[in-house]
Formats: C-alpha cells, structure tokens, sequence
C-alpha cells in the first residue's frame, strides 16, 4: 500500500515500460480504497516516461556509480566555462562527444539486458540527455531524480530546458494552488533510498557563484576600460603629433611646388633665349662662310 505520492513514483519509475501502466492503475485503486483521492488522481496522473527515459531512469537507479565519472568531468567543462579557460574548454570539449557516446551504449546496453532494446531514436535521445547534463546543472539533478518522462536536450548555448521532464515536483509543490509555480525543487530517488539533492540548494548556490563570477568580470573590465582610457589618451596624442607632421610637411610641399614653379618660368624664359642664340650663331656662321667664298673666288 503507498502511502504518498513519491513512493508511488519510485515503484512507476522503477519498473519496466510494459508494467507501468497496469502498476500504475494499481496504485489509484489502492489509493481510491484507502479514501486518498487526491493521491489516486496524483497517481493517475503521472505520465509514462518514452523509452529513452526509462533506459536514462532504470541507470541511474541501477548504476549510478557509473555516472560519477562523466558527473566529475561535467563539473570541469562547467568551470572551465565560468572561468573561460580557452585551453581546458578545447581540450574538454573534443573529450565530451567521446564520453557521451561511450555512456550512451553503455546505458543502451543495461537496458537490451533487461530486455528493452534501444532504436536508433531512442539512443539519440539519451546522447541529448546526456549532453544536456553535461552543459547544465538543473538537467542534472533532472538526471538524478530517476524520474525523467521524457528526453532532454541542448541546443548549445544558453540553459537547458527542465519544465515538465520530470514526473512530479516537490510533494509540498503539489499541495499548492498555484498552478505556474517557479522550477521545483527536485530530489533524487533511487530504487533503494538515498540521500536527496536539493536542487534548489544547487540553485541558490549557482546563482552565488555566478553572482561572484560576474563581479570579477565587472571588477576586471573596469580594470582594462581604465587601460583602454589610457592607451586611447596616449595614441591621441600621437595622431595629434603625426597631424601636425603632415600640416607641416604640406606647408613645405606647398613652398616647394611654388619654387618648382618659379624656377620652370625661368628655365623655360631661359631655353628661349638659348634658342634664340643658336639662331644667330647660324646665322652669323653662315654669313663667315658666304663671305669666305667670295674672297676665294
């Protein structure tokens, strides 16, 4: 007999795809016989994860150990992000794509073993949710849940989206009359217990580190625009110099054309006069020589 919604969701979300269903209807009559009705219509609503979330679900709850070491390596590429370390961000992300896949069939293979054979979709599915763990922490701790009824994904840049991919919100959630409630707060169930991770707790200290990590940015672009403001001053000063270059190397230009200017006038009144005597030497030239024969004659 369940006696709250979540133990409900830990058998659901625990069982094979083909069981969940009739388990499912199980659990409302044994609620609407215990007189829970609320919980037999909480019950009755929860929805039947697609194949590649319950590949996703039956591995966290069976083997999360197994998912420690791509949780570890999705800590570092989020810090080199926050950090913008270019050098780990290349070395990491040609590393993702490799542990994603290997993952990926490793959760396809647990669940050929439990007789649930992963298409091609399905695979793609859990590569997406994978990779979105990988990028965001919120899809994480929706990962972790072991609850996820559907697959998630990353577009590549911005947050991954977690509205509706888990079965239910926090049981206090439920009881609330608002029906557009902010993101809930999640905690993990695994098949045998275990400790929760608050995700709002991550949440709250996410927002703290970027909250810190923005202020150092600020801080340190204060820190270059005051640089800049400098680096702008001195390179004014050295376009007003090299202006005033030029302004002075045009006025020298400027005296020097009019001195080419000048002194072509007078080569040229010069070249006319030369002209002018290499006519009347000819001249005289030819009459020395008209003279000359006469006398010889």
């Amino acid at each position: 007999m369940i006696l709250h919604l979540r133990a409900a969701v830990e058998q659901l979300y625990a069982a094979p795809p083909a069981r969940f269903t009739p388990l499912r209807s199980e659990l409302v009559a044994q609620a609407r016989s215990a007189g829970e009705k609320d919980l037999a219509a909480s019950v009755g609503a929860l929805r039947k994860p697609t194949l590649a979330a319950w590949a996703v679900n039956h591995f966290v709850r069976e083997h999360a150990d197994e998912l420690e070491e791509l949780r570890s390596f999705a800590e570092l590429l989020r810090e080199a992000q926050r950090t913008l370390d270019a050098d780990q961000l290349r070395l990491l992300g040609r590393e993702r794509a490799t542990r994603v896949d290997a993952l990926a069939d490793r959760i396809a293979e647990v669940a050929a073993e439990d007789g649930q054979k992963l298409g091609a979709g399905a695979a793609q599915e859990v590569r997406e949710t994978l990779t979105a763990l990988i990028a965001d922490e919120d899809a994480e701790a929706s990962v972790l849940t072991g609850a996820l009824v559907k697959a998630l994904s990353y577009s590549g840049f911005g947050s991954v989206d977690v509205a509706d991919v888990v079965a239910i919100t926090d049981p206090d959630d439920l009881r609330s009359s608002a029906p557009d409630r902010a993101r809930p707060s999640l905690s993990v169930l695994p098949g045998g217990g275990g400790d929760p991770v608050d995700l709002e707790e991550r949440r709250r200290g996410r927002r703290a580190a970027e909250r810190a990590r923005l202020q150092s940015a600020l801080e340190t672009a204060r820190t270059d625009l005051r640089a800049a403001d400098r680096q702008v001053a001195v390179l004014t000063a050295r376009q007003e110099e090299v202006v005033e270059g030029i302004a002075d190397l045009e006025r020298r230009l400027a005296t020097a054309r009019a001195r080419l200017e000048k002194v072509t006038g007078e080569l040229d009144e010069a070249g006319g006069i030369r002209t002018r005597r290499e006519e009347e030497e000819a001249a005289a030239q030819q009459a020395l020589d008209a003279h000359d024969a006469n006398d010889s004659e």
